[in-house]
């Protein structure tokens, strides 16, 4: 008994240490985002000097694969567990194959004198990729609402992912800059540069993740996952069939509206991420102040979202908070979009920031909105499926990321751009210079507006009522038993 106990309470400790640091896969996956991701589309049209056509649809090749595949292993893991654990495995097999394929993308141009005919390795390395990073971010939200049973301790752990998230996106959004000048200039190549930069990023941020798989593995998350399949091969349990979860998760109202609201929410942020390169290199025309933008960007989002925290106690309910700081943002997109042609870089930047600064205040409920949707299911169904419905999340972003690279492509290819072009001295059009314009002010305007928009008309729960709902789940009452006019 002694010995039960003391493995009950080291359990305990390794279940609140794992919480404590579910910001390190965050801000693992932060050092992907902030270079890899962020600096991708560049990298295929300047470094690569594949056209910019055929270089976006790399692209979207990359995000339409991890569409398709986030949501086949999230019902996965749902439903196989390996024999020494669950999450544990999955994230570093994930984490290792996605940075190794990065950083091998990221090196191939150093490697070869004609990296325009590089095409094909570009779509295998891209499909390759798409699948590492679906099985570790997937693995990595799927733990989110078994980390955290309750509201309080879902907004603390949405904010502790948001600070590893923003925070190393902040860190790495001002070093990489510099960075990649530094080893530009000391490997002798722009080429070479990007690939040092990549080596040393990609290491980093596989070892955060590293680090949290190690910690994970002792947790009761893994313990009760194996004893369940333990017990399920001598007592067999009927499972609901695939059909009928998937079913559920179509009807699921809170989770369907929170997928459109952040695909949609995510495309104008890649507009803003995603073409900051070209804004600063070819409208502010002083690409040092890149790094100070991602710095500032970053920083007012990881700001924001702490500040998420004391908003909540304002407005008393996740969604109204959640609406009202979308407003907020939507007022500042407007004054950046009236104003930008009296706007000096710097002031651009701090409007931006602010922006983004209520963004982070979105963030603290972005997730918690999301497992509620997935308790909404549970309740509805009677079976859980965190790791189908949170999969939702990722493949959000990846639409999102999908329709920001479709758009951005097609409207800088009507406006003329052409890299190879601009390398020879030649300007930039004044439609290339409206277009880039407009991917930072005028379309994140419109989208912010639809987005919240969706939120605040079709999104079914609030605090009141999802206390309900988890009442009802620890009292067994769900599926065909479930109480629906707690939604009234």
């Amino acid at each position: 008994m002694a010995d039960q106990a003391t493995n009950n309470e080291k359990t305990i400790k390794r279940d609140k240490l794992t919480r404590d640091l579910y910001v390190l896969p965050n801000f693992g996956g932060a050092t992907f985002k902030g270079y890899f991701d962020g600096y991708l589309a560049m990298l295929l049209t300047d470094i690569y000097m594949i056209p910019l056509i055929l270089s976006g649809i790399l692209e979207m090749v990359k995000t339409l694969v991890e569409f398709a595949f986030a949501p086949i292993f999230g019902a996965f893991l749902d439903r196989v567990t390996l024999r020494k654990g669950k999450y544990w495995q999955w994230i570093i097999i994930g984490s290792i194959g996605a940075a190794a394929t990065y950083m091998i993308l990221f090196a191939l141009p150093a490697l070869t004198s004609a990296p325009e005919k590089l095409g094909f390795f570009v779509f295998v390395l891209s499909i390759i990729l798409a699948v590492f990073l679906s099985i570790v971010n997937v693995t990595v939200v799927s733990l989110y609402p078994r980390l955290a049973p309750d509201p309080k301790t879902r907004t603390q752990l949405a904010v502790a992912q948001k600070i590893g998230r923003d925070g190393g996106k902040t860190l790495w959004g001002y070093v990489a800059p510099a960075l990649l000048i530094l080893l530009t200039a000391k490997v002798g190549s722009e080429a070479g540069g990007w690939a040092t930069t990549g080596l040393i990023l990609g290491t980093f941020g596989v070892v955060c993740y590293l680090a949290f798989a190690t910690v994970l593995r002792g947790t009761s998350m893994e313990q009760d996952a194996i004893a369940a399949k333990t017990a399920a091969t001598t007592q067999r349990k009927p499972k609901i069939p695939l059909k009928t979860v998937i079913k559920g998760l179509l009807t699921n109202r809170a989770l369907l509206v929170m997928f459109l609201f952040m695909t949609v929410y995510k495309t104008f942020y890649f507009f803003q991420v995603m073409s900051a390169t070209y804004f600063f290199k070819y409208v502010a025309k002083d690409f040092g102040s890149l790094g100070l933008f991602m710095l500032a960007f970053n920083l007012s989002a990881v700001v924001g979202v702490i500040c998420g925290l004391f908003w909540l106690k304002i407005f008393k309910d996740s969604k109204k908070a959640f609406v009202s700081g979308g407003m907020v943002q939507i007022i500042i997109l407007l004054i950046a979009t009236l104003t930008f042609s009296n706007l000096t870089t710097g002031m651009f930047i701090a409007v931006i920031s602010c922006a983004s600064f209520f963004g982070g205040i979105l963030e603290a409920y972005i997730m918690p909105m999301f497992a509620a949707a997935a308790d909404y299911g549970a309740w509805k169904t009677g079976e859980r499926t965190d790791g189908l419905s949170m999969s939702m999340f990722s493949v959000s972003v990846r639409v999102g990321l999908t329709l920001s690279t479709f758009i951005r492509t097609a409207l800088l290819a009507s406006a003329g751009y052409n890299a190879a072009t601009y390398v020879n001295g030649v300007e930039p059009s004044q439609d290339v210079i409206s277009t880039l314009i407009n991917l930072q002010t005028v379309l994140p305007l419109v989208l912010a507006i639809v987005s919240i928009g969706l939120v605040a008309v079709l999104y079914p729960l609030n605090d009141k009522k999802l206390a309900r709902i988890k009442e009802e789940i620890e009292a067994g009452r769900v599926g065909e038993n479930a109480d629906m006019s707690i939604l009234n």
